[in-house]
This record gives C-alpha cells, sequence and structure tokens, in this order.
C-alpha cells in the first residue's frame, strides 16, 4: 500500500434476504400500507452512500472519500527534551507545519538541532534549509547531529527553497524539514524584475512579496506534506510592531503563516533573576557570575491534542552548552 494513502474500509454487502425485506418495506411505505421506518430509510441512504462513493474514487484520480475513522493519529517527533516534549503532547507533529519564532539569541537553532539529532537517532531522515547561512557544524555535532547524514540545503530565492519542499514531501524521501528561517529567505521579485531579470535595488518596494508567497506555498505544498507525514519546523525571527500603543514582538509572515502551522511556539529571554549564576572564589570573595540566561517557551497556538494554548516553560540555558539538559 503506498505510503500515507488512506485504508479503504471493506464494505459488508446484505444478504439476499435482507434485501428482499428491505425493498419490500419500502414499497409498502409507497403505497400507504405502513408508516415509514426512519431506520430502513436511513439503511437504504447509507448503502446508496457507499454506491456513490465508490463512483467517487473510482472517477477522482487524486481524491479520496471515505470514512473519518480510517484516518490515523499523527506521529510526533520528540524535541529531545522531557519538558518541551510534556508541554507539547509529545513533540512536533508529523505530516504539517510547526513555527518556532522569537527574538535573537533566545535558543531556535539549539531547538531545531536537538530535534534534528532525535530525529536521526530514530532512524530518520532529517533535511536543514540554511537561508541565514548561519549553520554551525561543530554546535550541530555538540547536539548529536550525524552531519553526514544530514541533508542540507542553500539556496538564493524563496522559490528555489520552497520547490525544493515540495520536492522532497512529494517524493516522501525526508522524515523533518526545517526551514532556518523563513524571514531569510527573499522572493525572486525582491531581486530582480522585468523579462531580463534587472537587478533591483534596496531602495525599491517590495511590500508583502514573502507573505504572498508563503500563501502560495502553503496552498501548493499542504497536501504533500501530509501524505509524507514530514514535520516541517518553519523558524521564525520576530520585528518590533510599531502601531500599537505599547512596542511589542510580532511574527510577520502573513495570516497564511499562521493559519496554516498546527502548532506555535515562542521563545524569548526571562527576567535576569531567574538567570543561571555561577559562584566563583576570587580573593576569599565569593562572586556571582552569570553564565546563561532563562530561556522561555510559550505554546502561542496549538490544534494538536494533549498541547495547551498559553503553556509556558522556563529552562536554563548555559552560553557554552546549550539548553541545560538536566531540566529535561
Amino acid at each position: 500500500m503506498p505510503r500515507g494513502r488512506p485504508r479503504k474500509n471493506k464494505e459488508v454487502p446484505l444478504s439476499k434476504e435482507s434485501e428482499v425485506l428491505v425493498k419490500k418495506g419500502l414499497q409498502e411505505v409507497k403505497e400507504g400500507k405502513i408508516e415509514p421506518n426512519p431506520l430502513l430509510e436511513l439503511e437504504e441512504r447509507k448503502n446508496k452512500l457507499n454506491l456513490v462513493l465508490r463512483e467517487l474514487n473510482k472517477n477522482l484520480d487524486n481524491a479520496t472519500i471515505n470514512y473519518a475513522n480510517i484516518i490515523e493519529a499523527r506521529e510526533r517527533l520528540s524535541f529531545g527534551y522531557k519538558s518541551l516534549d510534556k508541554i507539547t503532547g509529545g513533540g512536533i507533529p508529523c505530516g504539517t507545519y510547526t513555527t518556532v519564532w522569537g527574538s535573537k539569541g533566545v535558543g531556535k537553532s539549539t531547538i531545531a538541532y536537538k530535534l534534528i539529532a532525535t530525529t536521526q537517532r530514530a532512524g530518520k531522515i532529517a533535511a536543514y534549509i540554511d537561508m541565514e547561512r548561519s549553520y554551525d557544524e561543530i554546535w550541530a555535532k555538540k547536539y548529536g547531529v550525524n552531519v553526514e547524514e544530514l541533508v542540507y540545503i542553500s539556496a538564493h530565492t524563496a522559490e528555489e527553497v520552497l520547490d525544493v519542499v515540495i520536492k522532497l514531501c512529494k517524493e516522501k524521501v525526508c522524515d523533518l524539514i526545517i526551514l532556518d528561517s523563513l524571514h531569510g529567505m527573499s522572493p525572486k521579485d525582491e531581486m530582480t524584475e522585468g523579462k531580463a531579470e534587472k537587478d533591483r535595488s534596496v531602495s525599491d518596494s517590495s511590500m508583502a512579496l514573502l507573505a504572498r508567497k508563503l500563501s502560495q506555498f502553503f496552498r501548493m505544498a499542504t497536501s504533500y506534506v501530509a501524505d509524507a507525514k514530514c514535520a516541517v519546523l518553519l523558524i521564525g525571527q520576530s520585528r518590533t510592531d510599531l502601531g500599537s500603543f505599547i512596542k511589542c514582538e510580532v511574527l510577520s509572515g502573513g495570516h497564511a503563516l499562521a493559519h496554516n502551522s498546527r502548532l506555535i511556539l515562542k521563545m524569548r529571554r526571562g527576567q535576569k533573576a531567574d538567570a543561571p549564576f555561577e559562584t566563583i572564589k576570587i580573593e576569599n570573595k565569593n562572586e556571582k557570575h552569570q553564565i546563561g540566561f532563562d530561556c522561555v517557551i510559550v505554546v502561542e497556538k496549538s490544534q494538536i491534542n494533549n498541547c495547551i494554548e498559553g503553556s509556558d516553560l522556563h529552562v536554563p540555558f548555559i552560553y557554552l552548552e546549550g539548553i541545560d539538559e538536566k531540566e529535561k
């Protein structure tokens, strides 16, 4: 059976005696001899529905119509941290999109590397799309990433990147794809213009080009991502919203990004008082030195089971080590 294609239920036909009784009952109802029986009418409609479904599945090329009980629960890929798996209900869901976003230096890449390593240990294939050219092999190896097995992808335009994601999912060759980052992508129309593809100046307007391109991508890719049961992690950068009375960080990228992400996690740094400190003895005096920060992860959106929107997690992030695994 092809991967990702729903199983078809086996239909149990009525016995000849039952068919005779049903037809006889319906005929008597029409003739007014007996009162209509809702159960008989429902049975007839169900039989007719099964015939219609069989005909539709035969005539439609790529569509599959069946009963909902054949839909399997989404598999999860563990983040590699017990506390993060706990608040997300088991990790990142397969067959759909997850977005992790925040400002610089909050641990987004650390989460990505750990997720890749955990996925590889489970015998699955991971791909990393590096749009910011920020991939660090030493840091990746530190978290257990098998760099010889990791598929590394770089591209110049957003269109190239998104086509790669669609192709990988269409061919069902990857279990995890990480795009780092959404806001590092540049649509082709932002870089060139006209049939001659004349280079654009940074002074030219390119309003909402990325948002429109992402909207198109989700329309084209979602069915392939679901069929491939591939988990797609989108890393986003925050921007400051200056249009409100209070300055706040927001995730840009258009409404399609928020609508299509089944899980959205926001990362930020907590207060200095909650950061990890180390006591160092200098000239017979004990002095505290900050060795990291309080990493806060908040569930901003959840459309997956066992994951409550608004849940948050505080874990220490050590500068030279990353997220403290003692707090898993």
